[in-house]
C-alpha cells in the first residue's frame, strides 16, 4: 500500500490529469469481467421459401397445415455473406422436451415411442451443402405425411458448419421456449411444424414425485401423451409436512413440451432441510387452456435426510468473477475519492516536518 501511495504522489506532483486517465484505465480493464460479451454472428442467412399451406414466412420455419398421406416439398436458400466458401452439414432432427423445459431438437432423442412419427425418418435431405462466396444456394427437402398421423409432427433440420465445435449443445440457451428457430456461433435450426386436420386431445398428466438421495433433489414425472405441442405449462407447487404445514412454496415456469414427451422436473427445495418421515408434494397450473392439480406423497429416509444435510450446510460458495471485478471497481473509485484528503494531509504532516527542521537550523 505505500508503494502505491508513493507512487500516485509522483503523478500527481507531475499532472493531477495523469492521475485521473491512469485510474479510468484500469477501471476500463475490468469492462470484461463485468459484462457478457455478445455471440458472433453466423456469416449465412437462411430464408424460408413459399409452401402449400405454410402459415407465416416471418417465423423463419415451416410451419404447414397439411393432410395425411400428402407429399410435401419445402425448400429454404442459403446466403453465404463471406469472402470464404462455405460448407454445411444437414441433418433431420426430432423434437423433445429437456427436463427444465422448452423444447429441444436432436438427431439421437434415445427410445422413440412406437405410435409417434419423426421428422427424422420422414424428411429426405441431402447430408452436405456447399455455398460460394457470395452466393446463394437453394435446398430442397421432400417430407412423407404417413396416413395415420394426426394432431402435430414436430421437428426440424440443424445446419452445421464443418468447422463447428463437436461439443455444440442447445441446452445451455434453452430459455424453455420451443425454439421454432435458434441460433448459435457455427449452427442453425429450422423447426418443421405440420398441423393435420384430426386434433389431439390434451394428453398432459403428472406422474409421481422420487426423491433421489444421491443427487439431493426432488422430481416429479410430468407427461405429455399426445401428438400436440403444449405452448405454455406453468404452475405453483408446494410441500407438506405429515401434519399439514407448508414447508416449501414454489413456481414452476413456463416452459413447452415436445409431443410424445415426458420429463423429470426438478422441484427447487430452497435449501429447505428435510427431516425424516412423510411428505406431500401439491402441484397445480394449467398446460396450454387445460388446468391440472395432483397430490403426490413421498418419503424421506434417514440416509435420504444426511444427503440434503450436506448439501444445504456443505455446499460451497462457487467462485464469482463479477464479484471480484465489482470489489476491485468500488476499491479503485474509493482511491480516487479519498486521494484529494490524503495527498492534502500529507502536505501539510512535510510542511511542519519542513517548518520543524528549519527552526532547528536557525537555532
Amino acid at each position: 500500500m505505500t508503494q502505491l501511495f508513493i507512487f500516485v504522489r509522483i503523478i500527481y506532483w507531475g499532472n493531477s490529469m495523469y492521475l485521473r486517465v491512469l485510474i479510468i484505465f484500469f477501471m476500463t480493464l475490468l469492462i470484461p469481467f463485468t459484462v457478457n460479451a455478445a455471440d458472433s454472428v453466423n456469416d449465412f442467412n437462411v430464408k424460408i421459401m413459399p409452401a402449400e399451406g405454410q402459415h407465416s414466412f416471418s417465423e423463419g420455419y415451416f410451419h404447414v397445415d397439411s393432410e395425411p398421406g400428402k407429399e410435401l416439398s419445402l425448400e429454404f436458400r442459403i446466403t453465404n455473406n463471406s469472402s470464404e466458401p462455405l460448407n454445411l452439414y444437414a441433418q433431420a432432427v426430432d423434437a423433445h422436451t429437456a427436463d427444465k423445459g422448452g423444447i429441444l431438437y436432436s438427431a439421437d432423442i434415445g427410445e422413440k415411442e412406437q405410435d409417434q412419427f419423426y421428422i427424422s425418418e420422414l424428411v429426405e435431405v441431402q447430408e452436405t451443402i456447399s455455398v460460394a462466396p457470395g452466393s446463394v444456394e437453394t435446398v430442397h427437402l421432400h417430407l412423407a405425411v404417413p396416413y395415420t398421423a394426426s394432431g402435430t409432427i414436430l421437428g426440424g433440420i440443424m445446419l452445421t458448419a464443418v468447422d463447428a465445435p463437436d461439443d455444440l449443445s442447445m441446452d445451455s440457451m434453452n430459455k424453455g421456449g420451443s425454439n421454432y428457430t435458434f441460433e448459435q456461433p457455427g449452427q442453425r435450426l429450422m423447426a418443421i411444424k405440420v398441423n393435420l386436420p384430426e386434433k389431439a386431445a390434451s394428453g398432459f398428466s403428472v406422474g409421481e414425485a422420487k426423491f433421489e438421495a444421491l443427487d439431493n433433489d426432488l422430481n416429479i414425472k410430468l407427461n405429455n401423451g399426445k401428438p400436440s405441442v403444449l405452448e405454455n405449462v406453468q404452475g405453483t407447487y408446494s410441500i407438506m409436512d405429515k401434519e399439514g404445514e407448508v414447508l416449501v412454496n414454489g413456481v414452476i415456469k413456463t416452459f413447452a413440451m415436445a409431443p410424445h414427451s415426458k420429463i423429470n422436473y426438478p422441484i427447487d427445495l430452497e435449501g429447505k432441510r428435510l427431516e425424516t418421515g412423510k411428505y406431500v408434494l401439491m402441484i397445480k397450473g394449467k398446460a396450454d387452456e387445460k388446468e391440472f392439480f395432483a397430490e403426490e406423497k413421498f418419503t424421506v429416509t434417514e440416509s435420504k435426510e444426511a444427503g440434503i444435510v450436506s448439501q444445504t450446510e456443505d455446499a460451497a460458495t462457487p467462485f464469482n468473477r463479477e464479484n471480484i471485478s465489482r470489489a476491485v471497481a468500488i476499491a479503485l473509485v474509493s482511491i480516487f475519492l479519498l486521494l484529494p484528503l490524503l495527498l492534502k494531509w500529507d502536505r501539510s504532516n512535510e510542511k511542519k516536518t519542513f517548518m520543524k527542521f528549519s527552526g532547528k537550523n536557525n537555532i
